[in-house]
């Protein structure tokens, strides 16, 4: 699987559909961005839209995989499309673990020092230690929400 082919298969696949890529961003619930990534071969479809994704877009998981249209005659059951789904959402999980420990720490460091900040800013603007853990908190909160959506 090629990010590149399937980028371009995906830019071909929506020009031919006449939607620019904020309409299939909206058809599908990503963001343009996100859509112009996956066409310039930067990352791929997350696991989660692939199905929408390929019904928009009028084409099989098969044929988004393989960066072609097909001439239908391997057909894919659900079954290969469930194990697909989850090979493809463990090798993010994989993904997501390769951060080595001296990046783990810069990381938290770094949402260490802004919480830092934010309660700061805060006691400062409001003089208030409440706020000040109540806006060290959200700012943690963010980061959390943050990993989560992207």
């Amino acid at each position: 699987m090629n990010q590149q082919e399937t980028g371009r298969f995906i830019a071909e696949k929506r020009r031919a559909k006449n939607l620019t890529q904020e309409q299939l961003a909206e058809m599908i619930g990503v963001s343009n961005k996100t859509v112009s990534k996956w066409e310039t071969g930067k990352c791929m479809p997350d696991y989660s839209v692939v199905e929408r994704l390929c019904k928009v877009l009028g084409i099989s998981v098969g044929e988004l995989l393989a960066a072609k249209e097909t001439d239908g005659s391997r057909s894919f059951s659900e079954e290969d499309i469930e194990l697909l789904l989850y090979k493809m959402e463990e090798l993010e999980k994989k993904k997501g673990l390769r951060f080595n420990s001296s990046m783990d720490k810069t990381v938290k460091t770094g949402i260490t020092m802004g919480s830092a900040l934010a309660m700061i800013i805060s006691y400062t603007t409001w003089k208030s230690i409440g706020w000040a853990i109540f806006h060290g908190l959200m700012s943690w909160g963010y980061v959390v929400y943050f990993l989560i959506r992207y």
